[in-house]
Order: structure tokens, then C-alpha cells, then sequence
């Protein structure tokens, strides 16, 4: 058997492929809502089945019943696993960092309204 004739058996790919010399970096992103404990205009206590590393940042989503904000959160503390319902959950400390205007002004009428976002979601990032 030719050359050529044992790639067609072995590669049935459609499409060309090119061979990665070296490292190519990715990145994995997945959304998690979260339970919002309590907000203040410079951070949020968030309820989370799951750990966050300390001084890692995250991109969060603030939704109301009229609008949405995307911000930047670093961590800045996780408690230990609390019980609670469907499961432990920690206490997660985040602190807002450069809030947009738009976000800003959401935070505040938030807060002037007492009233906490209907949904937080967190953008999780990994390599």
C-alpha cells in the first residue's frame, strides 16, 4: 500500500489540520449563578457550591428585573462549606474593581432601592 493510501484509511478528517509547534495556550469559561447574600458599592458576599481561589478575579453579571451589569470581582475571602440546602456551599467574599458607569449606576440604584439583583452569575475562567 502506497503512502498516500494509508493517510486515507488512517486521517478521515474533512478538513486540514495544522500541527502546533510549541504550547497554544486556551481557555475554558462557564457561567454560575449564585446566590447574593448581601451588596455593598464595594463588593458583594455571594453563596457559591463552589470554592473561588483567593485573590483570583472574576468577571460577574448583576441582573435585575430591568437591567444587567457586567463587572470585575477579585476574591478576597471564602469561608468553609456551610450546610444548606442541595449541598455545602461557601461564603465567598468578592470586592468590585473599576466598575463601569453603567455599572455603578446600577449598583446604586440597587442599593437606593434596598432591593438585591434578582440573579448574580459568575464567568468562571480556566486554563
Amino acid at each position: 500500500m502506497t503512502l498516500p493510501a494509508r493517510r486515507r484509511l488512517g486521517d478521515r478528517r474533512v478538513r486540514r489540520r495544522y500541527e502546533i509547534v510549541g504550547q497554544l495556550w486556551g481557555a475554558l469559561e462557564s457561567v454560575e449563578p449564585l446566590r447574593l447574600r448581601n451588596l455593598a458599592r464595594g463588593g458583594a458576599l455571594l453563596e457559591s457550591r463552589f470554592s473561588l481561589q483567593v485573590d483570583s478575579v472574576h468577571r460577574l453579571r448583576l441582573a435585575s428585573a430591568d437591567r444587567t451589569s457586567d463587572l470585575q470581582a477579585r476574591v478576597r475571602h471564602v469561608s468553609r462549606p456551610v450546610a444548606a440546602p442541595g449541598g455545602p456551599s461557601y461564603l465567598i467574599g468578592m470586592e468590585f474593581l473599576a466598575l463601569p458607569p453603567l455599572a455603578t449606576e446600577h449598583l446604586e440604584q440597587l442599593l437606593a432601592a434596598n432591593a438585591p439583583p434578582v440573579d448574580v452569575s459568575l464567568e468562571r475562567e480556566g486554563t
